[in-house]
């Protein structure tokens, strides 16, 4: 799986997300986008993740 920092991965996606839907490594990791070591992402928070996934229901449900 590709490791990237919160600033390559706005970059690569080309948004502003807050680095507080992320879990990061909690040792500094090379990063695939600007070749630093610095704390990766490793996943969406779970919150996140199902809220986003009830938005997209609740969205589907009233169209």
């Amino acid at each position: 799986m590709a490791e990237f920092c919160l600033e390559c991965w706005n970059k690569i996606i080309g948004t502003q997300k807050p680095d507080g839907k992320f879990l990061f490594s909690r040792v500094p990791d090379l990063c695939e986008g600007c070749g630093e070591w610095k704390p990766v992402i490793i996943r969406l928070k779970m919150r996140y993740f199902a809220k986003e996934w009830i938005r997209e229901r609740l969205r589907d449900v009233s169209e």
